[in-house]
């Protein structure tokens, strides 16, 4: 009997390496992978795997009467790709699609999805938990695979940040990189820092503004000591700045796995964050500092706490971190999943 064909949805993003890297480690595992679009939307034969990522696109439209039409075509298709045999999976990595948050039309595709598919993969025990009160999924339906790391996937262009910012070496540096928007929490963000009136210190906001989103904010407060750049970063400058900072702050509103959280720790810089969704399986215990969300002054105090971090012990437990976010395990374990030979939880 020949191997199956996954059919990943998408084989490769322009937002991020995730997809990449998955299939790139699912192939070295011996299964063969084809993007999943218009294009082969019937190709998937019975035994093959479909694997949605972000399934949102597939059943949501610029208005309601059209997603109304879009839905049911997608659910059929759903129901057809079940009936002949294909074995479907979805991985959850929002609860909610960011750019719409909690609906009740989006709880009924969602809660529909996992019911169709063999198994919904989700990247931590939190978010396993989440999406059972939820979408009143049983236990058994979810497997708990981790989010890989991005080591060695993006390659810098060796531009000096600090130089074109006129950053001095020796300050301390407070990055965040990554789209712009209100769930990102960057107003916060602002606010912690100039309150912790830390004059060795610095702070760099960098990515594409979402449209309608302003930072108009950031000017009356700024003495100088934060840096903007509101442009969309490709791959490679991602890295520059990334090696710019010393801290990545991700102040998020709302949040269920951050792949930014996972590329700063990939670069073996700790993590400010708030405990939200999966950060606390990844951002373990010496890998960054967690707050909590409801204390307003918990952001303040964890980028004060940050400073005096001990670099050598930090990076000595992002190591340890990295090595549980070994692609070829994930991919390895994901494949005995999709074939039914055996059920596996791989906790972050």
């Amino acid at each position: 009997m020949s191997n199956p064909t996954v059919y990943m949805a998408p084989k490769v993003s322009e937002h991020n390496k995730y997809s990449e890297l998955l299939t790139k480690s699912i192939e070295e595992n011996g299964l063969q992978v084809e993007h999943y679009d218009k294009k082969n939307t019937l190709k998937p034969a019975k035994g093959d795997i479909v694997h949605l990522h972000w399934p949102g696109n597939s059943y949501r439209a610029s208005n309601f009467p059209l997603t109304i039409v879009k839905s049911l075509l997608f659910a059929g298709l759903l129901l057809f790709l079940k009936i002949r045999g294909v074995r479907l999976f979805w991985t959850v990595h929002n609860i909610w699609p960011h750019s719409t948050g909690k609906n009740k039309w989006d709880y009924m595709m969602r809660k529909f999805i996992l019911s169709v598919c063999n198994k919904g993969f989700v990247m931590s025990e939190t978010v396993k938990r989440e999406v059972i009160e939820t979408f009143g999924v049983s236990a058994d339906k979810l497997i708990v695979t981790p989010h890989g790391h991005y080591v060695d996937a993006y390659v810098g262009k060796g531009t000096d940040i600090r130089k074109r910012f006129g950053i001095p070496p020796e300050q301390f540096l407070f990055l965040f990189v990554g789209r712009i928007n209100a769930y990102k929490g960057i107003e916060k963000l602002v606010e912690a820092f100039v309150s912790i009136k830390m004059e060795s210190a610095g702070l760099l906001i960098a990515g594409k503004v979402d449209e309608g989103y302003k930072l108009d904010y950031i000017d009356p407060v700024n003495d100088g000591s934060i840096k903007v750049y509101p442009h969309f970063l490709d791959d490679h400058e991602l890295v520059d700045y990334l090696h710019a900072g010393n801290v990545m702050v991700l102040p998020y509103n709302q949040i269920t796995t951050s792949g930014s959280a996972i590329l700063a720790l990939s670069h073996y810089k700790p993590v400010v964050a708030p405990k939200l969704g999966s950060l606390s399986e990844y951002v373990s215990e010496g890998c960054g500092i967690l707050y909590d969300p409801a204390d307003p002054d918990g952001l303040r105090k964890a980028l004060a706490m940050s400073v005096n971090m001990n670099m050598n012990e930090v990076e000595k437990n992002i190591s340890k971190k990295l090595a549980e976010l070994d692609w070829q395990g994930i991919a390895g374990k994901m494949i005995k999943v999709y074939t039914g030979t055996k059920r596996y939880e791989v906790n972050a």
